[in-house]
């Protein structure tokens, strides 16, 4: 500060205490009877106002104590919990809330920092978030016709030509396996309806109404699932990512996570895989 914005901060705190402070004499500053009297307890009001700080920047930190964590259908709550059990052990001061929904809503509880972290697959690339894989699905194709082919696979062109039934694009499934079929310059044949469930895809392909494209994790009668292959014969996954606000990876629950998101999660993937 300049020397007339500290005798003018001077000058006030005289006026509102109603007493001089300071003893001015040439360059000489000294205090007062006055000031001496009072230095103890603006000492005191100081130090209160110190620990004030202090203890509601600790108020604040045990507020942020929390990891909020939004996952679509596709990652699943049981399997989610299984990869964090190894961190909410670590990391014991640290309570996890679990919020399940659509790859929409997730997004925009996230950009409103209502999330901390979401998990799933179809979220928008931005500049703004940071993201790391989690976890691959084997795809499959569900159909109620006899397997074909070495070990019962089929290629994606040849799923291609068959009818497929998708969920309503909630999960990113439904976005995803277009996505597959659009980047291999492939044609789909979409049944007009739209399933709610995995469970529901699997029910309308016993009735005869087309195949489905789902993760191996979620299908119920694996007698219904072939490997899904690329035009080279290479398995096709479906890969899981975290995803979170890169200004709110600085430090706390979400730095301590995404330590272990790089560090341990690849080990976890393959157990979990296996």
């Amino acid at each position: 500060m300049s020397q007339p914005t500290v005798s003018a901060a001077v000058a006030e705190l005289e006026a509102v205490l109603g007493a001089r402070l300071f003893l001015r004499s040439g360059r000489q500053l000294g205090l007062t009877a006055e000031g001496e009297r009072l230095l103890p307890r603006i000492d005191a009001v100081v130090g209160a106002v110190a620990l004030l700080r202090a203890e509601s920047r600790e108020l604040s930190s045990a507020a942020r104590q929390e990891l909020r964590i939004g996952f679509t259908p596709l990652m699943g709550a049981g399997r989610l919990a299984l990869l964090l059990e190894p961190f909410e052990q670590r990391h014991a001061g640290v309570r996890l809330l679990f919020f399940e929904s659509s790859v929409a809503d997730l997004e925009q509880r996230l950009d409103a920092g209502r999330l901390d972290v979401i998990v799933g697959c179809g979220f928008r690339r931005l500049r703004t978030r940071g993201r790391a894989r989690l976890l691959e699905d084997e795809l499959v194709l569900c159909s109620p016709q006899p397997p074909l082919g070495a070990g019962g696979a089929v290629t994606l062109p040849a799923a291609s030509r068959e009818r497929l039934l998708l969920t309503a694009d909630l999960c990113g499934l439904a976005s995803a396996t277009r996505g597959l079929f659009e980047a291999a310059g492939l044609p789909i044949q979409a049944y007009p309806g739209r399933a709610m469930s995995y469970g529901a895809l699997e029910e309308w392909v016993d009735l005869g109404l087309g195949s489905a494209v789902i993760p191996r994790f979620h299908v119920r009668r694996q007698a219904l699932a072939r490997p899904l292959l690329d035009a080279a014969g290479a398995p096709l996954r479906l890969a899981l990512e975290a995803v979170w606000r890169r200004g709110a990876a600085g430090a706390g629950p979400v730095a301590a996570f995404l330590t272990f998101v790089h560090r341990v999660v690849p080990t976890l993937a393959r157990g979990l895989a296996a």
